[in-house]
């Protein structure tokens, strides 16, 4: 009970992410997923009163003032989702001092902009998690969006002209040579066909030093009886739509008893009732669906990849997630593109970082964190940087860059 004639510490939890625009805030439990939107200007006074780095998170408020409505009405509303607490000052005369969490990211990548020109030492090697290798760029196959998958998700890429690249054996020698002694906890291996690399049946040796993160992409029309399946490696297998029924049981029945993951690709509700009746047939456990846009499916997107605020708020974010986004894209950070002219980017929408060729791996890393291609694209552009949504969505993705927008919700 509040009593009028006292005086009270109102405090915010460390927990509890807090995020102001103009006359909207956004306070979100990151322990239990709770949240309150707050409209009211008094209210959002209190809350900007709160994160004052003087006031470390509380505030000494009349209890005349918290006893009125809808002020007590808040109060109980905070309370009650774990926001913070009220204490008697005269009960507790001490102010409730709150360790209030601060923006700070072990891996600071803004320091590589304060000097640019210092030498590229061995530390940066610990941002690259991911390397994709696209072995070659030649594929017999027609698919009918080739060109659209591997712009929006990971999926193979097929050359238009007659004459095909490979990234040469030394090539890909020297590659795993640079990151021996890396974090790299992903190593996909794609193609075109990758198993018409001319060099195939050599991956397994070649690999031998990073075997239980080597990830082999490839269509499933592309798998045959006659073709090395190695045990150490994990097969992902791509699945576009129409299926031609009898090719993919052939492959479904080579890797059933290896280690893989199918990847559907899909434009429409109706390609995802194949993916339902092909996941029920089979016993499919392990496969990720994704979604492709061609211009012509947006009413698709809008229903069923757009987000709005109770897609959001589903989930329970961490303070850890939630900073993350503040600093960096989730989506991309970490990881590099080298194709088989030797190209590498941070994201393959976006200009090449440089060849591996002339570049190494550690000037490749360097130069994307201070270039930013990719890496640390964040939702910091209208509307989002309006929204107390902000860094609650996840970080931009291909998508936004296919569809040149600055986000993918209906918020907005």
């Amino acid at each position: 009970m509040i009593k009028k004639d006292k005086k009270y510490w109102l405090y915010i939890a460390p927990h509890v992410y807090c995020n102001i625009k103009d006359s909207n805030a956004l306070l979100y439990n990151t322990v239990n997923g709770d949240n309150m939107i707050v409209t009211n200007p008094d209210f959002i006074d209190i809350l900007k009163a709160l994160h004052e780095k003087k006031n470390l998170g509380a505030i000494c408020i009349d209890g005349v003032k918290l006893a009125q409505s809808p002020c007590y009405e808040f109060i109980v509303e905070f309370c009650e989702k774990k926001m913070g607490n009220i204490n008697d000052v005269s009960e507790e005369p001490e102010k409730p001092v709150q360790m209030m969490p601060i923006l700070n990211l072990q891996r600071d990548v803004n320091r590589f902009q304060d000097d640019m020109g210092r030498e590229v030492g061995e530390d940066v090697l610990q941002y690259l998690l991911e390397l994709n290798l696209y072995l070659n760029d030649s594929c017999e196959l027609n698919c009918i969006h080739c060109d659209t998958y591997s712009k929006q998700a990971s999926c193979c890429i097929k050359k238009s002209s007659k004459q095909n690249n490979i990234l040469q054996i030394s090539v890909l020698k020297n590659i795993l040579l640079q990151i021996k002694y890396g974090v790299v906890g992903k190593l996909n291996l794609i193609g075109g066909n990758v198993l018409k690399y001319p060099y195939y049946n050599e991956l397994s040796t070649l690999f031998s030093d990073f075997s239980s993160r080597v990830h082999i992409w490839n269509h499933y029309a592309n798998f045959t009886n006659s073709i090395n399946i190695f045990s150490d490696f994990k097969y992902d297998i791509i699945t576009t739509f129409p299926i031609n029924n009898s090719v993919w049981d052939n492959c479904y029945k080579l890797l059933r008893n290896y280690n893989h993951c199918y990847h559907f690709y899909i434009t429409g509700i109706n390609d995802y009732t194949l993916v339902d009746d092909l996941i029920e047939k089979f016993f499919i456990n392990n496969y990720v669906i994704h979604p492709v846009y061609i211009k012509t499916n947006h009413d698709f997107f809008v229903k069923n990849v757009f987000t709005d605020p109770k897609d959001i708020l589903q989930e329970t974010f961490s303070m850890r997630n939630i900073f993350a986004h503040q600093k960096l894209n989730t989506n991309f950070f970490g990881s590099l593109t080298i194709i088989s002219s030797g190209d590498v980017y941070a994201n393959i929408n976006r200009p090449a970082l440089g060849n591996i060729v002339n570049n190494s791996i550690l000037e490749l890393i360097k130069s994307e964190l201070i270039i930013n291609t990719a890496w640390r694209k964040i939702r910091d552009v209208e509307p989002c940087s309006n929204c107390i949504y902000q860094y609650l969505c996840p970080s931009p993705s291909n998508y936004e860059i296919i569809l040149d927008k600055s986000n993918l919700c209906c918020i907005r």
